[in-house]
C-alpha cells in the first residue's frame, strides 16, 4: 500500500527531523467524516487528487458566476467605475491579509509547540517571499511601466505558487485516505473563495476583462494539479517531498503580504474623499471578516 510510505498528513517521522513546523498546513480543519461514508469506494488517490485539485481550481471562476447570478454586466471591455473597483480592491486587501494572518500563519506555526529553529526558518521564508516579490516588481517595473498591470502579473505568480502548495496538500491527503482527502478539499475551498474575489479585483485593476481574468485564474489552477501529482509520484521518497517543500506556504504568505500592503494598499491610501475612504475601509474589514467567517464555519 502506498499509504505505508506516503507524503501525508499523518507522517511526522521524516518531517519533524527537519524541524519545519509548516507541516501543520496539511491538517484539515474540519470535523472528522465517518469512514462508512466511503465504504466500497475504490482506492484511487491519483484520480481523487485530480478531482480535488480541479474543484479548487474552479473556485477561480466563482466571482464570474456570482456576477452573472446578480446580473452584473461582464461584456468584453466593461470596466468598473473607480469607486466600485476601489471597493473591490479594498476587499482584496482584507481577504489577502485575512488569508495570511488568520489562515496561513496559524497553520505554519501550529499550536506554538514547534522548535524555535523551525519557527525561525518559517519566518525567514515569509521574509524571503516578501523580498522576492519586491525584486520581481522592480524587474517588471523596468519592463512594464503600467503599475496596475504589474500588480496583476505579481498576483498570478503568487497564485501559481499558492495553488501548487494546495495541490501538495490534496495529493498527500488522498494518499492517506479518501476521507481525509475530502475534508482537506473542503477546507481549502472554504478559505479560497474570498481569496478568489480578491484576485479578481487585482486582475481587473490590471486591465483584464472579467472573462480574461477568469481564464487567467483557471490557468493558475494547473499548478495545483501539478502539485497533487508531485505529491503522489514522490510519495515513496525516503526524504519526503513534504519536508522538501515546507517552505512554500510561508513563502506564498510573504508574497501575499507584498501584494496587499505594497502593491494595492498605497493606491487606496491616496483617496482623499472621506466617503470613499470609509467605503474602502468597510471593504477591507469585510474581506478580513469573510475569511474568518468561512474558517469558523469549516471549524464547526
Amino acid at each position: 500500500m502506498l499509504t505505508s510510505s506516503v507524503f501525508c498528513v499523518s507522517d511526522v517521522t521524516n518531517a519533524t527531523k527537519l524541524d519545519f513546523p509548516s507541516q501543520e498546513f496539511l491538517l484539515p480543519k474540519m470535523p472528522e467524516i465517518p469512514d462508512w461514508y466511503f465504504d466500497g469506494i475504490p482506492d484511487m488517490p491519483w484520480l481523487y487528487a485530480l478531482i480535488g485539485s480541479t474543484l479548487v481550481g474552479l473556485a477561480g471562476i466563482v466571482p464570474l458566476v456570482v456576477s452573472q447570478t446578480f446580473n452584473i454586466q461582464i461584456n468584453e471591455g466593461d470596466e468598473f467605475s473607480g469607486s466600485r473597483l476601489n471597493s473591490l480592491l479594498g476587499f482584496a486587501v482584507g481577504a489577502l491579509l485575512g488569508d495570511v494572518f488568520l489562515h496561513s500563519l496559524p497553520e505554519i506555526y501550529g499550536n506554538g509547540s514547534s522548535a524555535a529553529k523551525g519557527q525561525m526558518a518559517s519566518g525567514m521564508y515569509v521574509l524571503l517571499g516578501l523580498i522576492t516579490f519586491i525584486i520581481i516588481e522592480k524587474i517588471l517595473g523596468m519592463i512594464e511601466k503600467d503599475g496596475r498591470a504589474m500588480a496583476a502579473y505579481l498576483n498570478l505568480i503568487a497564485n501559481a505558487i499558492d495553488n501548487f502548495a494546495h495541490g501538495l496538500s490534496l495529493g498527500g491527503a488522498f494518499l492517506t485516505s479518501t476521507r481525509i482527502g475530502v475534508t482537506t478539499t473542503i477546507a481549502i475551498l472554504g478559505h479560497e473563495i474570498p481569496h478568489e474575489f480578491a484576485d479578481f479585483g487585482v486582475l481587473l485593476k490590471g486591465g483584464f476583462s472579467w472573462r480574461s481574468a477568469a481564464l487567467m485564474q483557471l490557468s493558475t489552477a494547473a499548478f495545483g494539479i501539478l502539485g497533487a501529482f508531485s505529491a503522489i509520484l514522490f510519495s515513496g521518497a525516503a526524504n519526503t517531498i513534504e519536508a522538501r517543500t515546507s517552505w512554500i506556504l510561508p513563502f506564498s504568505a510573504g508574497s501575499f503580504l507584498h501584494i496587499a500592503l505594497v502593491t494595492i494598499l498605497p493606491d487606496l491610501i491616496k483617496e482623499s474623499n472621506p466617503k470613499e475612504s470609509c467605503k474602502q475601509m468597510v471593504s477591507i474589514l469585510t474581506g478580513i471578516l469573510s475569511v474568518r467567517v468561512l474558517d469558523g464555519i469549516i471549524d464547526h
